[in-house]
Order: structure tokens, then sequence, then C-alpha cells
């Protein structure tokens, strides 16, 4: 297991937790104002036959995320009886705008901020475009939503399957073939949706022709609250920082490749910015293996000097 896994694990601080109806699709009380750090880090103890694949899909997290913080361990292989694992329920919030949806890319995950909430954000894995495939990074909103949608192919989907030996129809009906799944949020950018799908493996990857991907137990309880004009900001942020009380925090992940950014030298700069107004001592070190070593989770590397 990665060093800073285990240093997560001694860090110890926690948000407060609530379930909603899907057993682990976490609903977070938002923070004090200041502060960015939601949930706590869950730790499994393996029985026979389990997988990291298996695992994520009980506690509902994308692929990436348990695979990053289990540096090492192959995902699709048994596990052995009776080992840990780092289930990565602890996140800090983009630094974004709390209101409506959120998807950052680079993280595999979405954030809800309902209106009227009094206070509260909804979180979810998602799988997000292929490499070349991904959704325009911009700002939009909900243009609509259907339940049992059809399917129409575009283009370079057509084309792709075409390349498999397989013809599409022009349009596929709703039903168990139709990759939309059974719920479908449309956007105000055409032919992208945030969807449910009939591969559920590809929640934590980078699978799709651009459109986000939902667990299906995740889309129905999300599917209700969201409606037309509900807006959407899709953000590419692969550090994320941010407080807890005294303590500033960094949150990396693997950049998108089509996406480049500066790495070290732009974690420094967030960190910059986050501590700008504090005199901060921060952990340049465990900085620096961070920018080599993206396990996806909150690490603690600083602290408001009084």
């Amino acid at each position: 297991m990665k060093k800073h896994s285990r240093l997560a694990r001694s860090a110890g601080l926690l948000g407060i937790l609530f379930f909603t109806k899907c057993a682990f699709a976490a609903t977070y009380a938002l923070p004090s104002t200041g502060d960015a750090l939601i949930g706590k880090s869950e730790y499994v103890t393996t029985t026979s036959g389990e997988t990291l694949v298996s695992i994520a899909k009980r506690f509902d997290v994308g692929l990436n995320g348990i695979v990053d913080a289990n540096g090492g361990i192959n995902p699709s292989q048994p596990l052995p009886h009776g080992i840990t694992i780092h289930v990565p329920t602890k996140f800090l919030l983009p630094a974004q705008k709390q209101k409506g949806i959120v998807i950052n890319l680079p993280e595999m995950r979405m954030y809800y901020y309902p209106p009227n909430s009094h206070g509260i954000v909804m979180t979810y894995p998602i799988g997000i475009g292929k490499v070349n495939k991904t959704i325009p990074i911009a700002n939009t909103s909900v243009s609509g939503k259907t339940l049992n949608p059809s399917w129409t192919p575009p283009k370079d989907i057509r084309e792709f399957n075409e390349q498999q030996g397989i013809t599409l129809p022009v349009t596929m009906p709703a039903g168990p073939d139709n990759p939309l799944g059974p719920y479908a949020i449309y956007l105000n950018i055409p032919t992208f949706l945030i969807h449910s799908t009939i591969f559920p493996e590809s929640v934590g990857k980078r699978a799709s022709f651009g459109c986000i991907r939902m667990h299906e137990t995740d889309i129905k309880d999300f599917y209700p609250l969201v409606s037309r004009g509900t807006p959407v900001s899709i953000i590419n942020v692969p550090t994320k920082t941010g407080w807890k009380g005294n303590h500033l925090f960094l949150e990396t992940h693997d950049v998108l490749q089509e996406h480049p950014d500066e790495g070290y030298n732009g974690m420094v700069n967030a960190l910059y910015n986050s501590g700008r107004g504090r005199a901060t001592l921060v952990d340049w070190q465990l900085v620096a293996f961070l920018a080599e070593d993206h396990d996806g989770m909150p690490h603690d590397v600083g602290f408001k000097v009084n």
C-alpha cells in the first residue's frame, strides 16, 4: 500500500456524514465557512473472493479512486483474505461556486448542491470520456431529462462500432441493450448527457465517448432532484486545496492527458493561493511526493502559524 495512504489513515479528520437511500451514495453537511474538507476515510477487511472492483461497487466509489488509494493492487484479481483496504470517502470540495452540479473531470466525481438545501452537498463517482473524447470544459445547464430514453448514436460512436463489425440502429429504443440505461439528463451541450449505464464497471474510468456515466442506484436518487435550468459547471481541476480549521490540505489526481497541467509548480501555486493572507508552514517534502504519486485523497500538508 502507498506510503501516503498510511499517512492519510493517521490524519483522523472527520466530516459529518449521512446516508441517502442508496447505502453509500453520500450526502454531507457543508463544512464551516472557509473549510473544504468533508467525509471520512473507511477501511474494510477483505473476505474471500473480493476484489477492488467488488469493494468499489459495495461502497459506491469510482474504480479510479479505490485503485489510487490502494496502489500496487490489481483491481480485478481476487484479494487475499483478511487484508485491509482503504475506501476513499473523504474529499476536498472544489473551489467552485457551490450551486447546482459541479463535475470535476480528473477526479471523476460529481458534486451537487441542491437549492434550498440548508447547507448540504451530495457527491457521486462518475465515468467520463476517453482521451480526446471529454465533454467540453464549460459552464452549462440542464436542458431536460427523460426516463427510459431512446438513443440515437452519434457519428463517432457509429463509426467506432462499425470498425468492430457492429452496425448500430439509427435509433435504439429503451431496453436492456440501450447504453443510456433508464435515466438520461440532457445538457445544453449537444450530444452530451449525464446518464445511467449498462456498464457499471466503467464508473471511475475514462470509457465513454464524452457522456457522464453514473451508477444506476445513484442516478435513481439524483434524477428527481434536478430540473431544467439547473446550472452545471464542468471543470478540470486535478489539484485541489482547502482548509479544515487551521490545517491546509492537498488532494491530487491524475491529469487529463489532453489537458496537461503545471505539475509540482501548479501545486505550489495552488497552495500559495489557498494560504494567501495566512502565515502557513507547509511540508514541501510531502507535496513533492504527492506531485509524483497522485492518490486522490486529501492530505494534511500544512498549518496556519498563530
